[in-house]
């Protein structure tokens, strides 16, 4: 399941190159996704009371939903979908495994919020990859990329 390296003489197991390509993958996605929500956020807020309404999922949900970012998206898009996809994306970048680690789980709880808000089709194959990805990240050996 994990590829080798040589240190030193001996073979060590280190995380598999698909996991690091998968938490790429994510942090440029989640890049991305950051700047999107800035020209969003600062061009057309009023977008975000119509997304809610799109998303669909359960009625409490979409409450929290209107009574949030439909009414003060420059408030809560700021704090969710740019800083906290902003630093995700980052982390899922870093050369640091533990990191790397930090912001795939990022990802992953990301996806849970989607998965409660009813967005099943987009936020299901995404955790399918994730989720075995960072359980390999975990299990690579400390200090290991």
């Amino acid at each position: 399941m994990f590829t080798t390296r040589e240190r030193e003489g001996a073979l060590i197991a280190v995380e598999p190159r698909w996991a690091r390509r998968v938490a790429q993958a994510g942090g440029i996605v989640f890049l991305a996704g950051a700047a999107i929500n800035v020209a969003v956020v600062a061009l057309a807020p009023q977008n975000y009371a119509e997304l809610g309404t799109w998303m669909g999922g359960p009625e409490p949900l979409g409450r929290l939903w209107a009574t949030t970012l439909g009414e003060h998206p420059r408030v809560w898009v700021p704090i969710i979908g740019v800083a906290y996809e902003a630093a995700i994306g980052l982390l899922a970048l870093s050369n640091s495994r533990r990191h790397r680690l930090a912001g795939m789980t990022g990802i992953a709880a990301f996806h849970v919020g989607l998965l409660v808000m009813g967005g099943w089709s987009w936020a299901l194959p995404v955790l399918a990859i994730v989720v075995p990805a960072i359980v390999l990240t975990a299990r690579a050996p400390r200090g290991e990329g």
